[in-house]
């Protein structure tokens, strides 16, 4: 049988600034989230239904739990951003009279909220992949390992640069 973690030794185990993997899982996650965003900045408000309401309060209650585990600053914001995002859908579909006046303004800050979160993502991958000695094993942090952890680098960050030139160049900001 398995035992609970500690909130420590979670953290240990997928802090995103030591975890490669977490980190791209979450800088995969605020790629989406800027395209997603950049793509409905024209686009008038949606209406969620009552499932994806309840799904959103589950996702919001687990990053919560997560917030609390999670110890350094960046991680702490980045679930703080995605946090406040949720609420932000949630009452702007649930209730949309209270943003009515606002809505191209709130749009933009949610597109500013995520590519400040895609960037302080990317330094954390940058920084796990940067810190071999850092892991599960001794093992897994050995030399011939570090020019994958580069190119792997390397490789999302020109994604990432490529993706946000192409929503530039495609799709500018004013119509």
């Amino acid at each position: 049988m398995r035992r609970k973690l500690s909130d420590h030794e979670f953290h240990a185990l997928y802090c995103p600034v030591k975890n490669t993997k977490s980190a791209l899982f979450i800088v995969a996650y605020f790629s989406v989230a800027a395209f997603a965003d950049w793509k409905g900045l024209h686009k008038a408000p949606e209406h969620p239904s009552v499932v994806q309401l309840l799904f959103a309060i589950l996702v919001v209650a687990m990053l919560a739990k997560w917030l609390v585990a999670f110890t350094c600053f960046r991680e702490r914001l980045v679930f703080g951003l995605v946090i406040v995002s949720l609420v932000r859908w949630e009452v702007e579909g649930f209730a949309p009279s209270v943003f009515s006046q606002h809505v191209a303004m709130l749009k933009f800050g949610e597109l500013a909220l995520s590519l400040l979160g895609l960037i302080v993502s990317l330094t954390m991958l940058v920084q796990s992949a940067r810190s071999p000695n850092v892991g599960p094993s001794n093992a897994e942090a050995s030399i011939p390992w570090q020019p994958k952890q580069n190119l792997l680098i390397l490789l999302v960050v020109t994604l990432s640069v490529f993706a946000l030139g192409a929503m530039l160049y495609f799709r500018p900001f004013r119509q």
